[in-house]
């Protein structure tokens, strides 16, 4: 027998302190992992789209489509929270990216709501024909225009749909991916 045993015992005779053991790691390891993923303390986001420009067919466009976007970010913990970057955030009419802006570092202190300013542009003026058609039919017709928001923050991918010429606030939820390309114009 060794010294060990010798000492203090064999844990064989002891069978409760080893079920208290065990018992004692499993609550503390559940404890860790429940307070890792506890939904209050990861951020809410939602987006608001208060300016909305540019939205002319492309043969007569004088400025690209550009979009002010209002991120806003509900931190529920009491600590801040660091979005490091770098981060992107796309604006999608009927699955076609019309303008997109990078996302820089940004902090948002504990238990606090922010927002986050960002404008989202393109490169080209004005929209493809084809989306501007169906845009304006959809005008004509008084429906809401439905525009995508894809936020991509520290690799997690969010998206909401907002309602151009309505209003403009939705909550996001995990992002699809965009498929289609823009057309040329």
């Amino acid at each position: 027998m060794g010294a060990i045993d010798k000492e203090y015992g064999n844990l064989e005779e002891h069978p409760c302190v080893v079920a208290f053991a065990a018992i004692l790691c499993l609550l503390l390891f559940g404890f860790t992992m429940h307070d890792m993923k506890r939904p209050e303390y990861l951020p809410e986001f939602w987006v608001k789209l208060p300016a909305v420009e540019g939205l002319e067919r492309g043969t007569g466009a004088s400025r690209p489509p550009t979009f002010n976007i209002t991120l806003r970010v509900n931190n529920r913990d009491s600590e801040p929270w660091h979005f490091k970057g770098p981060g992107r955030v796309v604006v999608a009419y009927a699955g076609v990216p019309l303008a997109h802006a990078d996302l820089a570092e940004f902090t948002v202190p504990g238990e606090v709501i922010s927002s986050v300013p960002i404008v989202a542009t393109s490169e080209g003026l004005g929209l493809p024909n084809e989306l501007y058609d169906r845009m304006q039919s959809q005008r004509r017709r008084r429906e809401r225009v439905k525009l995508a928001m894809h936020v991509t923050l520290d690799g997690v991918r969010l998206w909401c749909t907002a309602n151009h010429g309505g209003r403009l606030s939705a909550r996001f939820s995990m992002a699809p991916p965009l498929t289609a390309r823009i057309p040329d114009r």
